[in-house]
């Protein structure tokens, strides 16, 4: 199974990319959901992410 969300590193802060599509992950395109520079909150919204299910 492959990931939904991403958190990336970017310039100085981190992103948060989710997957558009419901096909495998060679062929999807990923859109970032928004950055930020703390990497403390940005883990926390990609946990809160990946525990909701994307709900």
């Amino acid at each position: 199974m492959s990931e939904r969300y991403k958190l990336k590193p970017k310039g100085k802060g981190w992103a948060i990319l989710a997957r558009k599509g419901a096909g495998a992950a060679t062929d999807a395109a990923w859109i970032t959901l928004g950055g930020c520079p703390s990497h403390i909150v940005a883990l926390r919204v990609y946990l809160a992410l990946k525990m909701r299910g994307g709900r």
